[in-house]
């Protein structure tokens, strides 16, 4: 029996600006995934990121990467609408990339896990940030999953 993977493509967002060599690499490996979902942060009026970041800046449009269906994320994890929707598909284990290392894509594995969801991180594909915020990132990863 073989294995059924799908792709999380977190918050990969024009308002983020992520890196268009990035956006190319994660379009590409997309393609050989039986699944691919977008999460699309979504900032709303009462949320904390408004009231105590004061940032209201939601991320806009989805970067399409051959997506089959786009959740809409108001924080930094995955809620439990996201997680039923992950559910529904016949997907043995899903592999996270996407932007925000070290905020959005940690919070979504930690979400995955908590739901008893089997996933892994694609490194390579995740957004770089500074050296010592990736660098610590990258430690809580692996202790936190084993990645």
């Amino acid at each position: 029996m073989s294995q059924r993977n799908g792709l999380v493509v977190i918050d990969l967002q024009f308002g983020f600006s992520p890196d268009a060599g990035l956006v190319e690499s994660i379009r590409d490996v997309a393609r050989d995934y039986a699944v691919v979902v977008a999460t699309r942060f979504c900032s709303l009026p009462d949320s904390l990121f408004r009231l105590r970041l004061g940032d209201g800046h939601d991320g806009g449009a989805i970067i399409d990467v051959g997506h089959s269906l786009i959740v809409d994320k108001p924080g930094y994890g995955l809620d439990q609408t996201a997680i039923t929707a992950l559910r529904e598909f016949d997907v043995d284990e899903w592999g996270l990339v996407g932007s925000r290392t070290g905020a959005c894509i940690m919070a979504c594995a930690f979400s995955l896990w908590d739901a008893g969801i089997p996933f892994h991180v694609l490194h390579e594909l995740c957004a770089v940030e500074n050296g010592s915020l990736r660098d610590a990132t990258e430690m809580i990863l692996q202790r936190q999953f084993g990645q």
